[in-house]
């Protein structure tokens, strides 16, 4: 047994000594000069070298920090090839593994990463988005006093706000087709299910908008101030309060 693990030894030795599938990973070097080695080759976009040096130097330091930060690299890497089941995995091995790790936060976050990235694809946009925005609630419930912890609460943000684009883009099509009731059912949702995010006041203002070009006045101008008193901002505030003051102009107009 000591001779095999001797053998074994020698080889690792080796493959750093040599350039071991184009990764040179300095054969005289620290495990934290190696590993920045590996974090290069990540930065520079290239997962494959990264990959191999990565799991390179778990294989030279199991059971130790650095192999910890091995793996995550590898997962990293995998993502960085736009492999997300296999980073996912290796992200889920991770915590099985290494439940105690202060890493564990990392790796629970990356995966709504991974999730995210593959909202690109319009057949599955959906169901990634809802896998990533449960997974940023998994990170954010269960890792509270984790250094990345506003970096997940920005990511479950944009995860929400990427959903309700969805819905609010639905209610504008129907506004552009002049079905009203319908387009207030897609704002509705974005007002329901959504309301955290910053489309909630666009929501709010187009909401108003639909009544105006139905001409219902009233509940154009009840919608405005409701956009005004929730908290809109800047161009859309300004547009509110410009609109609302012709719409009020008209009432006085009428009731003269």
């Amino acid at each position: 047994m000591f001779l095999i693990r001797a053998i074994a030894g020698t080889l690792a030795a080796c493959c750093l000594l040599a350039d071991c599938g184009g990764v040179s990973l300095l054969p005289d070097a620290t495990p934290e000069e190696r590993l920045s080695r590996a974090r290069a080759y990540l930065d520079d976009g290239d997962g494959r070298k990264s990959m191999a040096a990565y799991r390179t130097i778990a294989g030279l330091y199991p059971g130790t920090e650095w192999e910890e930060e091995a793996r995550l690299g590898v997962a990293r890497s995998q993502r960085e090839l736009g492999d997300y089941f296999a980073a996912v995995q290796e992200y889920q091995t991770f915590q099985r593994r290494y439940p105690r790790s202060s890493r564990v936060g990392d790796a629970v976050l990356e995966i709504a990463y991974c999730y995210v990235d593959q909202q690109a694809s319009p057949a599955y946009d959906q169901e990634w988005n809802t896998k990533a925005i449960r997974q940023f609630e998994e990170y954010i419930a269960g890792h509270p006093d984790h250094p990345r912890i506003e970096e997940g609460r920005r990511g479950l943000l944009e995860a929400r706000t990427h959903r309700a684009r969805k819905e609010f883009e639905n209610a504008v099509t129907y506004v552009k087709l002049r079905r009203f009731s319908a387009a207030r059912f897609y704002f509705q949702i974005v007002l329901d299910d959504w309301g955290d995010t910053p489309l909630a006041h666009e929501a709010r203002y187009e909401m108003a908008r639909t009544y105006e070009l139905a001409n219902d006045d009233d509940e154009a101008i009840r919608w405005l101030e409701i956009c005004l008193n929730e908290g809109a901002e800047g161009e859309l505030a300004e547009k509110a309060r410009t609109r609302l003051a012709k719409l009020r102009g008209l009432e006085r107009a009428d009731n003269d």
